[in-house]
């Protein structure tokens, strides 16, 4: 799946680390993080290659990551043996004008760092972290994941905290990146709940898509609500982060 608002990085340093061997017969190292760019050249199954960064992009066989290589190009990670799942050298850096935490941010691009998660099934923990596609790591519950999404300050407020870098909005003007939860005082820990809005399910907008961390027995996942849903005496109300574009 392509990432398509996620930008392509160069690395910040280059540095000189450990040659990483080729698991695949014939790996493909391309221009971007994706299956859609040009190849630029190719390994065999053996071949070491030497990372100067890593980035998200397009999920190969349940991995997200690609390594920028010192051939110039980037292949898929599930294809390097680095001993890992995680990162093994520095995140690349956006060269593109996408957002920075705290920034501006596009839609498309809230919905593009969000699916990330979605794609790998984080599991949920109030009290664990996961890197965002730049490598900084999100407290991996409901409200992190928010924050992660919008690139707001990292680990990620609290339901409480979050109402802060959201205005509330009326229900018909729900757009896909905007925030829907039991925020503010009384709903942190297990009292609060929020979720992301990707689109309306059904014709007459009373139930909506979200990508959301919605418990320990799911992990981060796509899902349907309601609108108005409640979280014990808490009903739900739809936000905007105030740094949208």
């Amino acid at each position: 799946m392509l990432l398509p608002t996620l930008a392509l990085f160069v690395a910040v340093a280059l540095p000189i680390t450990s040659a990483y061997p080729i698991t695949g017969t014939f790996v493909n190292c391309r221009s971007g993080p994706s299956t859609k760019f040009d190849v630029v050249r190719s390994y065999v199954l053996g071949d070491e290659v030497t990372l100067t960064c890593q980035i998200a992009g397009e999920t190969v066989t349940g991995d997200y990551l690609w390594d920028l290589t010192t051939d110039g190009c980037y292949v898929a990670d599930y294809f390097v043996k680095t001993g890992t799942v995680g990162m093994v050298t520095e995140a690349c850096a956006p060269i593109d004008g996408r957002s920075s935490m705290n920034g501006p941010i596009s839609r498309d691009e809230i919905l593009a760092r969000g699916q990330v998660w979605i794609d790998l099934h984080v599991p949920y923990s109030q009290s664990a972290a996961y890197p965002d596609p730049a490598g900084t790591d999100y407290r991996t519950d409901c409200s992190g994941f928010i924050a992660m999404a919008v690139h707001a300050s990292a680990p990620g407020e609290s339901t409480v905290g979050l109402i802060d870098i959201g205005t509330e909005i009326a229900w018909e003007d729900l757009q896909p990146g905007d925030f829907v939860g039991t925020l503010g005082p009384g709903t942190g820990g297990d009292n609060g709940h929020v979720t992301l809005f990707h689109s309306w399910a059904d014709n007459s907008n009373t139930t909506y898509n979200t990508l959301e961390c919605r418990g320990t027995a799911y992990g981060c996942v796509a899902y349907q609500r309601p609108i108005g849903w409640k979280d014990g005496s808490f009903t739900s109300k739809p936000y905007r982060y105030i740094h949208v574009e």
